[in-house]
């Protein structure tokens, strides 16, 4: 075939290609005119065929873009580089009815016969050009936000990042580009686990977030919570990850802060030192700052703690917030100093409203540590110190060297009131005398409750005269009846003294108690010296009781009878059981002693001879 006939076959196949083409296809001839508008082409501009062949070109170039395209066309012809010809781009056309779309078109120059031909070839472009803006927007807004973003590829390479991450990291796109985080962030070596986290971030499949300790390019340390999110196509595939950053260097030094009061309350320090803790840890959080706890007593706020430094400038911008119970009432006040622009006032506001709030259970530590202290230091009817705040305060004088006068003090009588009027009114009529006391204590001298009816009252003046004038003043203090429902009751004091140079708190007690034990086996109402003589005879009752006890249960008493006898007639009448007990160790021991002592010990009943009756003889048989 020659080439002539090829050309013209191709011509014949060419033209009809053209006509059934889905891209719009417009070809013009050398005076600018029409010569070929396809469907395609009537679908996109929205005039018929007849509408455009034989015109101008003008009639399918946007208004805006007519003026120039005249010479355009006749630069090009005269031999002029189009810049579009050959290749492709995206076009807005007009159509027909004015509205606009976006097309993608591609221009070729054909020349044939001395004659300068050019044909478009045009498709609608709307959806990729609506997709593609719709990126464009969402990446300006990515660049715009406050949180660093970073897009990866799914072989977790850097295709893209905004502004905040190169405000945040120090790293541009160029330099970021093509890396994965883990090579391009300055991961610092503790934690130890830091890395490997961040790796295992980085190959998530599924949503996830952790947090890390980074370096910044100029070496600062930062907080930063990272989040990772896959993107999939709708196949399934993973096309990206998209990585943000948050700082979270602040709240990560608040919650330090608040780990660090609450380890050190659980550890119960002294409330001063508590008070230090709180002012240290929040100038550990705050730079050059100065921090002052005031607690709150009877509205008058008292110095608790300070920091050991301040922020003496005088630009320095101070706050100060009110630490409140849980009822909301104020409890004290902590003031802050800062140097001013060190740090935001959002921050400063963050850390004194956590601050307030640890010192505030501080202050309520404190509250039940004293409530806990008045508990065990004190009685809780009377006010009065107790049994182990007097053991204290005994072991310091004696620690001291100082030698003290014990008068333990019994209040007798005090069965009547509860046998006549209750508990209660027995409770009040201690407190009467309690408050008796409190009216005639000295300044020096100090009172305490150890138990029920017994009080203690230390003094430090040991002359004798002195101590027997305390002991008198003592008992007259009840010398008044006292009046319990508009009843009076009588009651009288025994009062056991104790003094010896040298000799400790359990000593002083016990001696005291003896001596007090011996007024009231006496009738009471009285006071008594404890003397070393007295100290033998209850050591003695002490050894002679356990022996008593032993020969009760082994049944080592024994009974002898004694007939009694009218003296006129002699008559026997009845006979009397007389108990009698031999000790091995402490031989005979008389029952004007031994029966005392087992009312005293409790074993009266166990001894009573009363048990014994089945064995005693019938009179008829004495007779």
């Amino acid at each position: 075939m020659k080439l002539t006939d090829a050309e013209n076959a191709a011509d014949g196949i060419f033209f009809p290609a053209l006509e059934q083409n889905m891209m719009g296809a417009v070809l013009i001839n050398e005076n600018d005119e029409v010569m070929f508008f396809n469907p395609a082409a009537e679908k996109l501009w929205g005039y018929k065929r007849e509408e455009v062949i034989g015109n101008n070109i003008d009639m399918l170039i946007p208004r805006d873009l007519r003026p120039a395209h005249p010479e355009y066309i006749r630069h090009n012809r005269e031999g002029g580089k189009a810049r579009v010809e050959g290749m492709s781009r995206e076009l807005q056309l007009e159509k027909k009815d004015g509205s606009k779309i976006w097309t993608r078109f591609a221009l070729s120059k054909v020349s044939a016969e001395g004659k300068v031909y050019y044909l478009s070839l045009v498709r609608d472009a709307s959806v990729e050009m609506a997709q593609k803006e719709q990126t464009r927007q969402l990446i300006i807004a990515v660049d715009h936000l406050d949180r660093p973003v970073i897009v990866l590829d799914p072989e977790r390479h850097i295709v893209q990042c905004n502004r905040a991450f190169t405000e945040m990291f120090g790293y541009c796109i160029s330099e970021a580009s093509g890396m994965q985080p883990d090579t391009l962030l300055n991961i610092p070596e503790f934690p130890a686990d830091n890395r490997i986290r961040l790796q295992q971030l980085l190959w998530k499949t599924a949503r996830d977030q952790d947090e890390f300790l980074l370096l910044t390019r100029t070496g600062e340390k930062i907080w930063i919570k990272a989040s990772i999110s896959p993107v999939y196509d709708v196949l399934a595939h993973l096309q990206n990850l998209v990585m943000t950053f948050s700082d979270i260097t602040e709240e990560r030094q608040i919650r330090q802060l608040e780990g660090n009061i609450l380890a050190a309350m659980c550890s119960s320090p002294p409330f001063h030192e508590m008070g230090e803790i709180i002012c240290r840890n929040i100038e550990s959080v705050l730079n050059e700052s100065h921090v002052s706890l005031f607690a709150l007593r009877n509205g008058m706020p008292i110095h608790w703690a300070s920091s050991s430094h301040g922020a003496e400038a005088q630009n320095a911008q101070s706050w100060s917030a009110t630490i409140r119970q849980r009822d909301g009432a104020p409890a004290g006040i902590l003031q802050i100093k800062t140097s001013s622009g060190a740090e935001t006032s959002a921050f400063i506001e963050r850390v004194a409203d956590i601050s307030q709030h640890m010192a505030a259970l501080a202050l309520e530590q404190e509250k039940s540590r004293q409530h806990i202290e008045q508990l065990i230091q004190f009685d809780p009817m009377t006010g009065l110190p107790n049994r182990n705040n007097l053991h204290n305060y005994l072991d310091d004088l004696v620690d001291k060297a100082v030698s003290p006068v014990v008068y333990l003090i019994g209040v007798d009588h005090i069965q009547d009131v509860i046998d006549s009027l209750g508990y209660a009114w027995a409770d009040q009529a201690l407190l009467e005398v309690v408050n008796r006391f409190r009216e005639k204590l000295k300044p020096d001298q100090y009172l305490c409750r150890i138990e029920g009816t017994q009080f203690v009252l230390v003094s430090l003046e040991n002359d004798v005269s002195n101590i027997t004038q305390i002991a008198d003043e003592l008992r007259n203090v009840v010398s008044k009846p006292i009046m319990i429902d508009d009843k009076p009751f009588p009651l009288t004091l025994s009062i056991g003294i104790s003094y010896d140079v040298g000799k400790n708190r359990d000593y002083l007690l016990s001696t005291a108690h003896n001596a007090m034990d011996y007024i009231r086996k006496n009738g009471g109402n009285g006071w008594q010296f404890f003397s070393p003589a007295m100290n033998e005879m209850v050591k003695e009752r002490l050894v002679l009781g356990a022996a008593l006890k032993e020969a009760i249960s082994n049944n080592q008493l024994k009974l002898v009878y004694q007939p009694q006898i009218f003296a006129e007639t002699g008559e026997l009448y009845g006979i009397e059981a007389l108990a009698r007990w031999h000790d091995p160790q402490h031989g005979h021991v008389p029952p004007s002693r031994f029966i005392p002592l087992a009312e005293e010990i409790g074993e009266i009943e166990k001894y009573w001879a009363l048990g014994h009756r089945g064995s005693l003889p019938s009179v008829s048989r004495m007779a």
